[in-house]
């Protein structure tokens, strides 16, 4: 069970699971699964039926700080209170995953996420206050309701991340390496994969790169890394789908998330797949 409560000594904990199939849903997929509740239903049913987990970001929570309309955070959070304990609550910190892949020689092993202990925490705090109980409900609204200062947050990450990739690009050294490294068992996996997500960006010197573009990095290199499901933006499974290929031309064996976006109609493919997810035994 993902988020499970158990007595200790000085009081109730938590602790969270990541049991597959395991899910990741960009925010504009965690929108389209609160409003289709056709779409909501079969993924749900999925998910629960076969005991799997959704991956649930700081990075989706504060993207609600965008929403014109409170109401879809209402939304979203009735959605993911039906996914209820099947979740595990992620703070995408990639060093940490980093550091347990140091002591691997290849690329098989997958680690869990990291786990957003403050988060974890703030969920448990207010499933033991009887007026909230065990629910996502007001849950995602407090991003909302917080906004400004999240807003600013999230900029000022995304700004740093945007000036060192700008400093990289500027560094001839770097890139004449960049050009020629293949993907290779020298490298974590975590570092494999933001190194072939950012390929294009850094080689192609009329590729800018935007905050958009930072945040859609954050939902995907964690979660492709990790999951065994990940929905992204259309762009960005083309990224995934290059560095496969890469990474299969080397000979290299690390396996990562099937991707899917709304193009080609990925989400039914998605949920097709899902549907008939076998756990490994």
């Amino acid at each position: 069970m993902p988020i499970n409560f158990f007595d200790a000594p000085d009081g109730v904990h938590v602790r969270q699971s990541f049991d597959s199939p395991t899910v990741y849903l960009d925010h504009w997929a965690i929108r389209l699964f609160s409003d289709d509740h056709y779409l909501q239903d079969r993924l749900v049913n999925s998910l629960m039926s076969k005991g799997g987990t959704l991956l649930l970001s700081n990075i989706s929570l504060g993207e609600f700080t965008r929403a014109e309309d409170a109401r879809h955070c209402s939304n979203a959070e009735q959605f993911i209170e039906r996914l209820l304990p099947n979740l595990f609550l992620t703070d995408f910190a990639l060093d940490k995953v980093h550091e347990q892949e140091l002591g691997e020689q290849n690329s098989l092993r997958r680690f869990w996420p990291s786990a957003d202990l403050p988060q974890l925490k703030l969920f448990a705090e207010r499933a033991q206050d009887a007026p909230h109980g065990f629910t996502m409900e007001g849950f995602i609204s407090m991003t909302h309701i917080n906004r400004n200062d999240l807003t600013r947050t999230i900029d000022e990450v995304t700004q740093m991340i945007i000036e060192g990739h700008k400093s990289i690009r500027e560094d001839s050294d770097y890139l004449r390496k960049a050009k020629i490294t293949l993907p290779g068992n020298n490298r974590t996996r975590t570092m494999v994969i933001l190194g072939e997500l950012f390929r294009g960006f850094t080689l192609d010197s009329s590729a800018s790169i935007s905050k958009n573009d930072v945040i859609d990095l954050m939902h995907a290199a964690m979660p492709i890394n990790c999951c065994d499901y990940v929905l992204l933006d259309g762009p960005w499974v083309e990224r995934v789908n290059k560095m496969k290929q890469r990474i299969e031309r080397t000979g290299m064996i690390m396996p990562i998330a099937k991707c899917f976006s709304r193009k080609n109609n990925g989400v039914e493919s998605f949920l097709a797949d899902l549907e008939t997810f076998s756990v490994p035994f």
